[in-house]
């Protein structure tokens, strides 16, 4: 799978995305900073791309954030003109990486989204 990320302005863009296999991915993603603004995302082999965004900065006071709920999960899909997307707690993005491994990233696959037009 191919991954783009900005951590505070560093890292590929999304049209030079570099290969991760999912252990790379998943690392990737835990050593992001959780700033407002930052966002990883994969690119499977069909074209397909999932973006996970921090909607708000990970609170200084927190020892375990993963029950927060400030990243925006977004599938956008060109053809629709929109996205399919939720909110997600921190905790849930490792699982969501791996199921976009295992099955691609179909938006059917991933429960609960609900579709917007841009």
């Amino acid at each position: 799978m191919k991954a783009f990320w900005s951590d505070c302005g560093q890292g590929p863009a999304s049209d030079t995305p570099v290969e991760l296999d999912l252990v790379q991915a998943k690392n990737t993603w835990s050593d992001a900073s959780g700033v407002k603004g930052n966002f990883f995302g994969l690119i499977d082999t069909q074209g397909r791309t999932i973006q996970f965004y921090f909607t708000e900065d990970i609170p200084d006071h927190f020892e375990d954030a993963r029950h927060l709920e400030i990243v925006l999960l977004d599938i956008p899909v060109q053809g629709k003109r929109g996205s399919y997307s939720k909110q997600v707690s921190i905790g849930e993005v490792h699982g969501l990486i791996a199921l976009a491994f295992s099955v691609g990233v179909d938006h059917s696959s991933f429960p609960g989204l609900s579709f917007s037009s841009w």
